[in-house]
């Protein structure tokens, strides 16, 4: 009898200290959400520098599925004039002339180079979205284009299918350095650590 109380009690012994254990390192494992339900905005966003005005919109709910699902599940182009549901619009605010307008992906972020020759389109949405960085001339040159999906980066978050956290929220420090050839994208990540891309400069 002596021998099973010992024995309970030990058991009782390793089970406290496994829950001592446990509690110690669980704060410390990131918790992995699924989505309840697919992204489904309509949103638009803009930004000003100068006399530059950058708008864009995008709809992500019921009315566009088909024209999404046709160009994600084919080309996977979102640039093509079959975009009808996701645009970039540059105009200037002194006289009111659209620079350009240009189907692009679904963003959640817009900024216009200090020097007025960049416009920069980043995107934390994954769903129905093949890339999450562009960037455009004043013109309306597309002179990158990039999916954000496979960043391997510290601090770097998914969702199951809706996001992909990969810059700075809410607004990123942003800055481009331009040789007159080339050109280089500094973006802060969600740690703070800028992380740069090339890409050739504008005309």
């Amino acid at each position: 009898m002596a021998e099973q109380a010992r024995g309970l009690f030990m058991r009782l012994c390793r089970l406290a200290i496994l829950r001592i254990a446990l509690s110690s390192v669980v704060p410390f494992i990131a918790p992995a959400h699924a989505d309840r339900i697919g992204y489904e905005g309509v949103v638009d966003i803009s930004a000003e520098a100068g006399t530059l005005r950058a708008e864009h919109h995008h709809d992500w709910g019921y009315s566009s599925e088909k024209s999404r699902w046709k160009m994600i599940s084919s080309t996977r182009d979102p640039f093509t004039a079959d975009n009808d549901y996701s645009s970039l619009r540059l105009h200037d605010t002194t006289t009111g002339t659209e620079l350009f307008r240009r189907p692009v992906p679904a963003l959640t972020y817009i900024w216009i180079s200090p020097n007025l020759k960049y416009v920069v389109g980043l995107s934390h949405i994954m769903l129905w979205n093949p890339c999450q960085l562009v960037v455009f001339s004043k013109s309306g040159d597309r002179l990158l284009e990039r999916d954000m999906v496979s960043a391997d980066w510290p601090g770097v978050r998914w969702s199951a299918s809706n996001w992909i956290y990969w810059y700075k929220e809410p607004a990123p420090k942003i800055a481009i350095a331009d040789d007159g050839t080339n050109a280089t994208l500094t973006i802060e990540d969600p740690l703070g650590v800028p992380r740069q891309f090339q890409f050739p400069a504008a005309r």
